[in-house]
């Protein structure tokens, strides 16, 4: 065999060697396969109610619920969520004068529910064992209460979701995940609000009967993991 000969397989060698070598060793890989496609997640967090022109729809308070998400295939997640807010809000009586006419705060929990899909910004595997992802959904929110003496009532509302969410999959059946969620919800006032009985002064004036307010959340939790 000539010198030149040798050379060239040598050559040859060299490269498949180097083309074998390039990217991640499976064990030093920082993507890992998800290894579940389902979770249930108990969650806790604050909720963010923003003021209204008027005051008197429901504010800030704690959540707790749970969450649920399905891994459909590939990136994509179908996600439900159940969740309790411990608000409160400020009744108000337009049929008395202003310096009479706010009752006081009360309790006033609301109930969320919602369903959406996500998607997971990683595919199905983990990086360095994280797993953002990006979410959307439609749901309800509700007081599940009458009117109130002002004739104020928040009743069931429809609700656009939207938010993103971290899981951390250190392996086995456990997670740890934490989400920021945002609830766009209308409110509609009563015209008392407006038109009050002669002599007294309005609550609201120039302002729309309906307004639309986005509402943050932020919530944590640990995550079981079942169905491969």
């Amino acid at each position: 065999m000539s010198v030149r000969y040798s050379a060239l397989i040598a050559l040859a060698v060299a490269a498949s060697t180097a083309r074998a070598q390039v990217g991640y060793q499976p064990a030093r890989s920082p993507y890992l396969d998800l290894m579940y496609s389902q979770e249930i997640t108990p969650i806790v967090g604050y909720y963010v109610g923003r003021d209204d022109p008027a005051g008197v729809v429901p504010g800030n308070g704690a959540v707790v619920g749970v969450h649920y998400e399905w891994r459909a295939g590939g990136p994509a997640h179908l996600t439900g969520e159940v969740a309790r807010i411990s608000s409160s809000r400020t009744v108000l009586d337009p049929s008395k004068p202003t310096s009479t006419r706010n009752l006081g705060e009360r309790s006033w929990p609301l109930w969320s529910a919602d369903f959406g899909l996500g998607m997971s910004l990683t595919g199905a595997r983990s990086w360095h064992k994280l797993v953002p992802e990006a979410k959307a959904g439609v749901g309800f929110m509700s007081d599940f209460k009458s009117a109130d003496v002002g004739g104020f009532k928040y009743g069931t509302r429809f609700a656009l979701t939207w938010g993103a969410a971290l899981r951390y999959v250190p392996g086995g059946r456990y997670q740890l995940r934490a989400d920021f969620s945002n609830r766009l919800t209308s409110i509609r006032y009563p015209d008392m609000y407006f038109r009050p009985p002669t002599g007294l002064t309005p609550i609201l004036t120039g302002k729309d009967q309906s307004v639309w307010r986005n509402n943050p959340s932020l919530t944590i939790g640990i995550s079981y993991l079942f169905s491969r």
